[in-house]
């Protein structure tokens, strides 16, 4: 999802060269280092990832392979040919007890093997690359190219009478196509470190559903439920927003809300197929 939005708002003067996960692999460490060898990018963007929360917590392995293994291949890589890293990581990686939006040098408090994982390939990709790495945590994203709650909210919408949606997690949706503008901006700032990066404002998971289906012309009723009503295998943090002052301060202003954003999405999905 967000390799693809990356590709199709490239700036023309990059060279970009894009590869799945089929090309390169990235917790195969000798075909990263031969790709990067024959490439030798200035930049190293990192869009693979194991983002099966709760299928984590069955798969450990997996998660770890793609999530810790790929970005520490990666570093390495970058670290051997003199490039830079961009690696993208998640919220959460905190714990959700604080009561104001995390910044990026708060203390982190994993719930669960996926975010485990995920701490694990921001520790690798500081430790190899103390000053040639940039860690953007973005965070509820949707957007076209793959598996997304308002998608899925969507389809659910269509399929049953009623829905019932957690209203006591709190976070930030992320349109893919607006991260993606965002991201090549902070490689034109050349930007390091930690960098906290989503689209404006607050919400639960509820009021994403119901501001989804609203924009779809749908009448189906969404009901909020808690987290305790619809257990999952993965520990979830109830509050996990963002605090991006960082980013407003390197790029000069912050992404636009999330609510037209995701207008623009549920439009764009929502158009007829023609002959």
């Amino acid at each position: 999802m967000l390799g693809g939005a990356i590709q199709r708002v490239a700036p023309s003067a990059v060279q970009l060269v894009a590869l799945r996960h089929a090309d390169l692999p990235v917790e195969d460490a000798r075909a990263v280092e031969r790709v990067v060898q024959r490439e030798r990018p200035d930049w190293i963007v990192n869009c693979a990832g194991y983002t099966q929360v709760d299928r984590a917590e069955a798969e450990p392995d997996t998660a770890q392979l793609v999530n810790a293994v790929g970005p520490a291949n990666l570093a390495r890589a970058a670290r051997d040919t003199g490039a830079r890293l961009l690696h993208i990581s998640s919220n959460y990686v905190f714990d959700g007890r604080a009561r104001r939006p995390y910044r990026e040098d708060d203390p982190v408090g994993p719930l669960s093997v996926y975010v485990r994982s995920k701490l694990a390939g921001e520790e690798a990709v500081r430790d190899m690359l103390p000053q040639a790495h940039l860690i953007v945590r973005t965070q509820w994203l949707f957007g076209e190219g793959g598996p997304n709650f308002v998608a899925t909210i969507l389809r659910l919408a269509r399929e049953r009478s009623e829905l019932k949606v957690v209203n006591d997690q709190h976070g930030r949706p992320t349109y893919a196509p607006d991260l993606a503008v965002a991201l090549w901006k902070l490689i034109a700032c050349d930007a390091r470190g930690t960098v906290h990066c989503t689209n404006e404002g607050e919400a639960t998971w509820f009021d994403v559903a119901r501001a989804a289906i609203a924009a779809a012309g749908l009448k189906t009723p969404v009901e909020p439920c808690t987290t305790a009503d619809m257990p999952r295998p993965a520990g979830r943090p109830p509050f996990s927003v963002l605090d991006c002052t960082h980013y407003r301060s390197i790029v000069g202003y912050p992404l636009r809300s999330w609510q037209p954003a995701l207008g623009d999405y549920v439009a764009l999905v929502s158009k007829p197929l023609t002959a």
